[in-house]
């Protein structure tokens, strides 16, 4: 029987929060820093004050990582619903890395895209990851 331990192992475990997000202009934002060797776990999304008017959207994503940018990669506009106040998450959500991704590759960032219909609201982003060595 082969061996094969790993030697990879992470006593860093991150929860980071974005900056406070007042009635954004339309347009994608750099969030979140992420290391290159991170496995983010969840993303969240706080709508603090809602969106009213027109179709609002918000998207969050990611860039980095050696791959091309992917503006609704954690959260589509379904899971983020800019309309409704509240705290949302990332986790068994529609977009195609709503349950995690590993920046294995480079280090990347967490993105925002808003579109604010008639009235932007507030929100806040928050991203739980551990970088893994």
């Amino acid at each position: 029987m082969a061996d094969l331990y790993t030697h990879s192992f992470s006593d860093n475990v991150r929860l980071a929060k974005s900056k406070r997000l007042i009635a954004p202009v339309d347009g994608t934002y750099n969030l979140i820093r992420i290391p290159r060797f991170a496995l983010l776990k969840q993303v969240w999304l706080w709508v603090i004050t809602a969106y009213s008017g027109g179709a609002p959207e918000v998207l969050v994503g990611f860039m980095g990582n050696g791959e091309s940018a992917d503006e609704d990669g954690f959260m589509t506009n379904i899971e983020c619903d800019p309309t409704v106040t509240g705290l949302k998450t990332s986790m068994a959500g529609t977009a195609k890395w709503a349950d995690g991704k590993y920046f294995g590759d480079a280090a990347g960032a967490i993105t925002l895209k808003t579109t604010k219909g008639t009235t932007a609201g507030t929100l806040i982003v928050f991203a739980d990851y551990s970088v893994v060595h």
